[in-house]
């Protein structure tokens, strides 16, 4: 386990790093506008992603460990079909959002283009860590991110900023694919029959789904209110302030990844203080980080500021501070809606999401339309997302420690 994580990790940092230094890039020689469009879109690929981890992921986390190899294999050939589904769905919504911002061909292309090969990509990785072959994901990512830099330095010189940054993206999901090949079971003559077979799943993925949903439009309105109430680079220079953070916030993704699996077999087995320390562990790390990184941010700033921001964002400071208050609050979430996911309480995630998803863009409406700062916002989702904590807290943390109290019994931890 503890490999496991290590490697998770470090490979969540080698993406972390990729994001961070793309991101960096666009802002130091694209101007506000450009990468307001650029996060516009990519805000909608997390929607898509969001959708992708409740509907398929989820159920290749209980569907898979733990099997008989031929059950195992079918049902993993199920969720190929039913992921080939979902892509057909995702695409004419990608087109759907370049076209809201007036995006021309090439960049409508582009954008398609990532959405498919992200949920592509994202599939393969999350299917390894569920097979126990965390390190290939390791492999994986460093041909597609690669492949992206190497793309990325052609296309800039003939193509705008955003299109070139998701076309260069696309391919390099592509190519990490093609090359890196891993078994997913397909058998699409066998679609409709997949698809039928999948109705047994949806009963506990249409819960994950709306809360998944509503979990990103209460990350994520802030994107699209503040392109409509404000333009796109006032969304552009809130969104740096974001980028500053987004190695942090893929922490707790790293960690959840690999322990989501390890606290469903322990559960089956009944062994709730692993599952205890695990989540202890779970945030123990994502606290630590958040301190580390925040030092790191501390002490680089002056360096950042010159020749990141380079004075055409403002003061960015105070920005940065909101986004990682609300990085620190959101990777502790993480971790105990986990350990939610892996009990299958799917139906009160989606509760307490459907409040979060009410609350989040009300709030932050209420913050724009008051003439504030558009970085508050971010101070007011750290306070959503630290509200949904206490309330995972209190859901699932007591009947735990009364489980681990008396005899190990699976009825009181299902």
């Amino acid at each position: 386990m503890k490999r496991a994580v290590f490697i998770s990790l470090v490979d969540q940092a080698l993406n972390s790093a990729f994001n961070l230094l793309l991101n960096l890039a666009f802002i130091a020689f694209a101007t506000p506008d450009e990468f307001g469009r650029f996060a516009f879109l990519l805000a909608g690929s997390f929607f898509a992603a969001s959708a992708q981890n409740a509907l398929i992921v989820m159920p290749l986390n209980y569907l898979l460990p733990g099997r008989e190899q031929g059950e195992a294999d079918a049902a993993l050939s199920m969720l190929t079909s039913a992921n080939l589904a979902l892509i057909l769905l995702v695409l004419p919504a990608g087109l759907g959002l370049a076209a809201v911002i007036g995006a021309d061909l090439p960049l409508s292309l582009a954008a398609i283009a990532y959405f498919g090969t992200l949920m592509i990509r994202e599939y393969v990785r999350n299917l390894m860590v569920v097979k126990g072959s965390v390190h290939l994901t390791l492999i994986y990512d460093v041909v597609a991110l690669t492949a992206t830099v190497v793309f990325a330095i052609a296309f800039w010189q003939v193509l705008p900023p955003a299109t070139a940054t998701l076309a260069a993206l696309s391919a390099g999901n592509g190519l990490s694919f093609v090359c890196c090949r891993f078994s997913l079971k397909a058998d699409f003559r066998s679609f409709s029959s997949h698809l039928s077979a999948y109705r047994s799943v949806w009963k506990d993925t249409r819960w994950a789904l709306q809360g998944a949903l509503q979990n990103e439009v209460m990350s994520r309105s802030h994107v699209f209110l503040v392109e409509r109430m404000r333009d796109a680079a006032a969304l552009g220079m809130l969104n740096a302030g974001r980028v500053g953070v987004s190695p942090l916030l893929l922490v707790g993704t790293a960690w959840c990844r690999v322990a989501r699996p390890r606290m469903v077999e322990e559960l089956a087995k009944g062994n709730v203080t692993s599952v205890i320390r695990l989540l202890r562990s779970g945030m123990a790390i994502t606290a630590g980080a958040a301190i580390l990184y925040g030092l790191f941010l501390w002490m680089a700033w002056p360096y950042i500021d010159a020749y990141a921001f380079r004075d055409r964002y403002g003061d960015m400071a105070g920005n940065l501070v909101c986004w990682w208050l609300y990085a620190l609050v959101v990777g502790q979430t993480s971790v105990m809606a986990a350990l939610m996911e892996a009990r299958r309480k799917f139906r009160a995630l989606a509760i307490v999401g459907f409040v979060g998803a009410v609350v989040a863009p009300l709030l932050v409406f209420g913050l724009l339309s008051a003439g504030l700062d558009a970085s508050v916002a971010a101070l007011g989702l750290a306070g959503v997302a630290l509200l949904e904590f206490v309330v995972f807290g209190g859901l699932t943390l007591r009947d735990l420690r009364s489980s681990a109290a008396g005899p190990a019994q699976e009825g009181g931890v299902s």
